[in-house]
């Protein structure tokens, strides 16, 4: 017996969502690679967790507020003396002594990463994966705090991968990770912001649409979650995301909130949830922070299939971490 157009229509079908299962399951509210706290049935999760004693009463407000709003925020996260060690670390990688170490800056309105140097200290430049360096930095990103609300949204142990040290303010536009920052689950995944001092206003400060991540979602040339990789920032779909982030954040009546923490403090958010850093910024001001990007320990970033990077290295809290090479020496 042959087989009918219909089931051949159904086996292509098929076919398509095994192929772009990964990239789709952003917006499947039910799909695979969607954590808990985004499906349907979240609520009656949550409930269950809470009776089986998994959660504990404080877990479960935040998980709410998770869920309802996209982020959540840890006060005291991270321990003043990790701090300071960190600090510390961080003045020692100023030097520039450790070539291993990169920054990210802006020339000529050209994205430019070179070994860190003295001289850089003072442009809106980002310091690259410096929890691969620096345990100060790991013992930040993980926290008890911090490992305690990513386990209960992965249920498992995570891979902290792709931090970024702020300086100062970085005046980006508002944007959702989920574009830029690719996992093979695309849902499954977060991101820390610690306060490494004080956070002062007109300092360029975190900004973020609470709830943003129920937004609709925006694909690019109709298809892909995430920014092609052969698509500049200039081009018009990528110029339109930005827009309709904004447009649609107003027509929800969405609340811009400016996040102006103590040191110490910790934000985690949805790889969804639109955020920025604030245009109102003194230039002679710093705005000292570390932010990290998170997925469960099985997956992996979009990077590891095209550039030289180690592999899942163990951290004493149970979870793992990884970062990207970029020596001289190196071949992705």
């Amino acid at each position: 017996m042959g087989v009918t157009p219909l089931r051949t229509a159904v086996r292509t079908l098929r076919g398509f969502a095994r192929r772009f299962r990964p990239e789709l399951s952003g917006w499947v509210g039910n799909g695979p690679g969607v954590p808990w706290p985004d499906r349907g049935d979240a609520e009656e999760r949550l409930r269950r967790k809470l009776a089986d004693g998994i959660v504990s009463a404080e877990d479960a407000e935040r998980l709410r507020f998770w869920m309802a709003n996209g982020y959540v925020i840890l006060k005291g996260a991270v321990p003043h003396t990790v701090l300071d060690r960190f600090e510390r670390d961080v003045e020692q990688a100023w030097t520039g002594r450790e070539r291993e170490i990169h920054v990210e800056y802006w020339q000529d309105h050209t994205m430019h990463i070179a070994p860190i140097r003295p001289e850089l200290k003072s442009r809106q430049a980002k310091v690259l994966d410096l929890h691969g360096f620096s345990e100060a930095a790991r013992d930040a990103v993980f926290s008890a705090a911090i490992v305690r609300f990513l386990g209960l949204v992965f249920e498992r142990p995570s891979l902290a991968f792709q931090s970024l040290y702020f300086e100062r303010g970085t005046q980006q536009p508002m944007h959702q990770d989920a574009a830029y920052v690719v996992v093979n689950a695309p849902l499954e995944m977060a991101a820390s912001w610690i306060a490494v001092e004080d956070i002062r206003p007109d300092t360029g400060e975190l900004e973020y649409y609470a709830g943003s991540h129920r937004l609709r979602p925006y694909l690019f040339r109709g298809v892909s979650k995430s920014l092609p990789d052969d698509m500049p920032v200039s081009d018009p779909d990528h110029e339109r995301f930005l827009v309709q982030l904004h447009e649609q954040a107003a027509a929800m009546g969405l609340e811009r909130m400016r996040f102006r923490p103590s040191r110490g403090d910790a934000l985690i958010w949805h790889p969804d949830l639109v955020h920025g850093g604030s245009q109102e910024m003194d230039p002679d001001s710093s705005r000292k922070s570390l932010v990290t990007h998170y997925c469960p320990i099985d997956r992996a970033p979009r990077y590891f299939r095209t550039a030289a990077h180690t592999d899942r290295l163990p951290h004493t809290s149970g979870c793992a971490y990884a970062y990207q090479l970029r020596g001289p020496n190196v071949r992705a």
